[in-house]
């Protein structure tokens, strides 16, 4: 293989360097992107279902201001694009890294520090309609000063079956 010289072999390091440096800062400034809720169906009688997923739509509105050592609440809408009605059996919420006014994350303040309860009880969405459920959030009794107005971005996922 035919070898590009120093001054060319340093020109495609930069321009490789240049590109992949690029590439950080554009992630980093869409992070965080929300995820697809993890959406499983169960099977009956070996027949595959063709459900497609429920939707999970955070309806709360702004963040909820929490103090140390309290607890609110984010109502969350449960949606049936299906023509069949479907029971959704578990909704579960994990708290990401905090990030601050600037959407920067915040070392100093653990993700731990919010806790979301999941949903209590299955809930029977009806064919093409939606119910709002509510979930617990909770913030711990010690929580470091660096987490002071900070918001924790939430992923939801859940899992459903047809009735």
């Amino acid at each position: 293989m035919r070898s590009l010289g120093p001054r060319m072999e340093v020109a495609v390091a930069m321009t490789i360097l240049g590109v992949g440096a690029a590439v950080v800062t554009a992630m980093h400034l869409t992070w965080p992107e929300p995820e697809l809720p993890a959406m499983a169906y169960s099977i009956s009688g070996g027949e595959v279902s063709e459900l497609e997923p429920f939707g999970i739509t955070d309806i709360s509105g702004g963040a909820v201001e929490l103090t140390p050592g309290s607890e609110g609440a984010r109502t969350v809408r449960l949606s049936n694009p299906n023509n069949v009605e479907i029971v959704v059996l578990t909704l579960e919420a994990q708290p990401g890294q905090p990030l601050d006014a600037a959407h920067n994350r915040v070392p100093g303040c653990p993700s731990a520090v919010l806790s979301v309860a999941p949903m209590a009880e299955p809930v029977t969405i009806p064919p093409a309609g939606a119910v709002d459920v509510a979930m617990v959030v909770r913030i711990a009794h010690d929580v470091p000063n660096a987490c002071t107005d900070l918001v924790f971005p939430l992923t939801y996922s859940g899992r459903a079956a047809r009735t």
